[in-house]
């Protein structure tokens, strides 16, 4: 008898130290996630994990290098399945959960969606949130460099 036959539920705040995966894309690992979990079975008697998943992360700025708080506030739906020949029997709303014989890890379900949620080339919003790498390069004035291929273009005339 699994979580979702007996309906359980979780309430709780999961260490951003804790997900391990995530930590590569991450300027600094303090924080906590506030996540709930609820397992049941629903009315087509599909077992189900229905959550949320509300903090903040901090990414790094692809534009300018500097940290990115980034808001999290998730609702996920997720129907357990013994096997991927399963997959094509959840309906519409549903991602798959594949669930073997071992015991579900619940911290691995939060980064998954944590991991699925943040953008894969994160960056602030406008680049005047982004001014903090270039300020140093504003008033400089680049040298105009002299074109290698200047000499093919006299040998051309």
């Amino acid at each position: 008898m699994g979580l979702a036959d007996v309906g359980r539920s979780f309430r709780g705040v999961v260490p951003v130290d804790r997900l391990d995966r995530l930590s590569a894309l991450l300027t600094s690992t303090e924080g906590e996630l506030k996540v709930e979990m609820a397992f049941s079975l629903d009315e087509r008697r599909i077992r189900t994990l229905k959550g949320t998943i509300k903090g903040e992360v901090s990414l790094v700025c692809q534009r300018c290098l500097e940290a990115l708080r980034y808001p999290l506030d998730l609702e996920f739906s997720l129907g357990i399945i013994a096997s991927d020949d399963e997959v094509v029997r959840l309906p519409e709303g549903y991602e798959p959960l594949l669930a073997s014989g071992d015991s579900m890890k619940t911290f691995e379900v939060i980064e998954d969606e944590v991991l699925l949620a943040v953008p894969s080339v994160p960056m602030h919003e406008g680049e005047a949130h982004c001014r903090a790498g270039h300020l140093e390069h504003e008033n400089q004035v680049v040298p105009e460099r002299e074109n290698p291929f200047a000499v093919l273009e006299k040998l051309k005339r």
